[in-house]
């Protein structure tokens, strides 16, 4: 295909350079979307011919639209009936147009998600209508992560069951596998709020294989959690484990790991978990500040941090439980109670795990992935949710939390997005050509209802490579 354009403008009616620019932008749009639209017209006609007319029946042709970064594109399309089940269908769309959202193709559809994991919905919007050619309003931007946060744990729930049937083989071999987790606290809108109350723990978990160290210009160093992958949800805490594990297994071959150290603040849902075969580790931020949060006396608190700081955690224990027979304050007392239970609960995972004399297993690449000393969680929690979901008055849903969240963990992982159950990577040589017509069966249409569905990139890869 070989298309020439001339564009013609008047100087006179441009007051600034930006008035010009703006203008320029405009024309190169519309003329991506008439080389589009041409595209897809001699596509749709090389399909008529080639078809099996047998089989096929044309029907007439039916207008549609598909939203890309250039614009909306409309278009119209040939309806055919399979003579055999009878159903109609449009060729052109399933075969070279399948890959979509609606009305807004897929590659448009990611980007858009991605932004929403950075900035919110309405600024979303502001930024395709000033960047692209397309027009969208935040709620369709907020349509749109809902569909792409859906996929994404449909396709978590697929993973959980081929985790579950061990199956599921991750590409990454590594003998020592780092997990932390941890929760934080959103508020709900709607019926969720007056259901569950004003806030709602989202439970957060991270796994990774190693440090990795990276020099700065200002001679620091920065700290890099290897392959991280990363999952995030609303659900309660057996489904979390569930779904935390199956992200891992698509990831990492979970079979080849000798050591899992899982770091948390001692919650139930993390450390106690009977389908755990993790070696338990004390979250050394928690551990700390549950001194200072239940001690008044500096004094006795500084002690008590000592003990703990040379791993004298018998003594620790006995000194908190004879402070706490020595003073009469009935709130100190009930404070005391309390580090007292969360120290012993704990006792076995107070100690870091390279202190444990257990053997170690090298990491990946010795001396490029480095052990790592744990304690990555509160960082992350922010980066993760925190960065996204809190603040500006935001409240959600269980359901659009967890949309939202699910995107943010893809965005966040280290690679790839997570591994499809489904998914198969296809080339632009492999894109469906009207040769294979014949053998589609199509995925039915409810004759004289008119249906309105998308492109994909991949129509303008497979252009513009010719």
């Amino acid at each position: 295909m070989s298309i020439t354009y001339n564009f013609e403008f008047d100087n006179s009616k441009f007051k600034t350079f930006s008035d010009f620019a703006d203008k320029v932008f405009e024309e190169v749009m519309k003329c991506g979307r008439d080389i589009i639209k041409r595209y897809l017209k001699e596509a749709d006609e090389e399909i008529l011919a080639t078809r099996d007319k047998k089989l096929y029946r044309c029907k007439g042709e039916r207008s549609t639209s598909i939203k890309t970064k250039l614009g909306v594109i409309e278009y119209e399309r040939r309806i055919y009936q399979n003579t055999e089940s009878k159903e109609h269908v449009f060729l052109l769309d399933e075969n070279i147009l399948a890959d979509r959202i609606g009305l807004v193709e897929r590659d448009m559809c990611r980007e858009i998600s991605e932004m929403a994991c950075i900035m919110p919905y309405r600024k979303v919007a502001e930024v395709i209508n000033s960047t692209t050619g397309l027009y969208i309003s935040h709620q369709a931007v907020w349509d749109i992560v809902q569909k792409e946060g859906r996929e994404e744990i449909e396709n978590i729930e697929e993973l959980s069951k081929l985790s579950k049937k061990k199956e599921l083989i991750g590409s990454i071999d590594t003998k020592i596998l780092y997990e932390e987790s941890d929760g934080d606290w959103l508020k709900l809108q709607g019926r969720d709020r007056e259901k569950y109350g004003t806030s709602k723990e989202m439970k957060i978990g991270i796994a990774y294989d190693g440090v990795i160290y990276h020099a700065a210009k200002d001679g620091t160093k920065r700290r890099e959690l290897d392959n991280k992958t990363a999952y995030a949800s609303f659900e309660a805490a057996k489904d979390f484990s569930v779904h935390k594990e199956a992200v891992i297994a698509s990831k990492y071959n979970v079979d080849e790991i000798e050591l899992r150290v899982k770091n948390g603040d001692g919650a139930n849902w993390i450390q106690k978990n009977d389908d755990c075969e993790c070696i338990c580790v004390l979250d050394e931020y928690h551990r700390n500040k549950k001194i200072t949060e239940c001690v008044r006396d500096k004094k006795i608190a500084e002690v008590l941090r000592e003990l703990l700081f040379s791993g004298q955690y018998g003594v620790l224990l006995d000194t908190i439980e004879a402070y706490s027979n020595s003073i009469g304050d009935e709130a100190q007392v009930s404070k005391l109670k309390e580090l007292y239970s969360y120290y012993s609960e704990n006792f076995d995972a107070l100690p870091d795990y390279y202190s444990r004399g257990i053997k170690i297993p090298q990491t990946r690449k010795p001396g490029v992935i480095h052990h790592a000393r744990l304690g990555s969680m509160e960082s992350n929690v922010f980066t993760l949710i925190g960065n996204r979901m809190k603040g500006g008055r935001a409240c959600w849903s269980i359901r659009g939390g967890n949309n939202l969240a699910a995107l943010l963990c893809r965005y966040h992982t280290s690679g790839a997005s997570h591994i499809s159950a489904n998914s198969q990577t296809v080339s632009p040589e492999q894109m469906p050509s009207a040769a294979k017509i014949p053998q589609t069966t199509g995925k039915g249409y409810e004759y004289p209802h008119i249906a309105h569905i998308s492109p994909a990139n991949k129509a303008v890869y497979n252009l513009v490579k010719h």
